[in-house]
């Protein structure tokens, strides 16, 4: 089971605070059926040049300690103006270092027409966004037209899985199960922090998921985690729109 986005670096961003709450961490994931872990810190709590030392340093801890764990790079990014031209002068870390799959988040100055435009110039450098845990924000909660027509133009979107286990609420619990209804949601992610791991909720989202929309579902979003890794291209069904007033009464 691969994780696309974890906070498992030891001193980076909201990782554990040091090497043995970091070997803690990481033997609670792997005891729990993970074999990779994206790690992805908010791009500029650490620079991507620091990342690799940073990952380096934590699968030599985890092969000493023969934990069968391996960490892969990644950022989570906030998408701002600057994000192309960070992204072409290499300070940001995509997934794995495919260059194709970005972990990206909305900003609090969110506009609609800017974030299309910025996504739109990403996936002319080859890019195809991945949009961090929209069921937790307000904009698509309100408007699941935007995240519809981000999905329709190429965005692929990540669930956290504390929202399918209702960790987050039943507002995000109800707004995540419509997305993937809707054809609105590809993967899951645990965004696992060095305080959380011990609440760690992507097993159970995935046997959520299979409960809720059958095994043939459940495979798709693991094997889309896997491609997302690999940087292949992902299965997507066809996006439908949510009708007004349904994304939190369907389920």
């Amino acid at each position: 089971m691969i994780d696309l986005y974890t906070n498992i670096l030891p001193n980076v961003g909201k990782g554990p605070r040091d090497k043995t709450a970091f070997l803690a961490m990481a033997k609670s994931l792997v005891n729990q059926g993970v074999t990779a872990a994206v790690a992805a810190p908010i791009y500029d709590s650490a620079d991507s040049s620091s990342i690799f030392t940073y990952i380096d340093a934590a699968n030599e801890s985890l092969q000493h300690s023969f934990i069968p764990l391996t960490i892969l790079p990644g950022q989570k990014a906030i998408i701002h103006h600057h994000l192309v031209q960070a992204y072409e002068q290499n300070a940001i870390v995509t997934i794995n270092q495919t260059t194709k799959y970005m972990l990206l988040q909305l900003s609090t100055d969110y506009t609609f027409s800017s974030t299309e435009q910025i996504l739109y110039q990403l996936q002319l450098k080859g890019i195809v966004p991945i949009v961090s845990e929209p069921e937790r924000n307000a904009v698509f909660l309100e408007k699941p037209d935007h995240l519809y027509e981000l999905v329709r133009k190429g965005a692929i979107v990540q669930l956290s899985a504390g929202s399918l286990t209702g960790q987050h609420g039943r507002k995000e619990k109800k707004a995540a199960l419509s997305f993937i209804n809707n054809g609105l949601a590809h993967v899951i992610a645990s965004g696992v922090r060095g305080d959380t791991y011990e609440q760690y909720a992507l097993p159970k989202a995935y046997d959520m998921l299979s409960k809720q929309f059958g095994t043939q579902t459940l495979y798709k979003f693991m094997e889309n985690a896997d491609y997302v890794v690999e940087g292949r291209a992902i299965f997507k069904e066809q996006p439908e729109r949510i009708k007004k007033g349904k994304i939190l009464g369907i389920f």
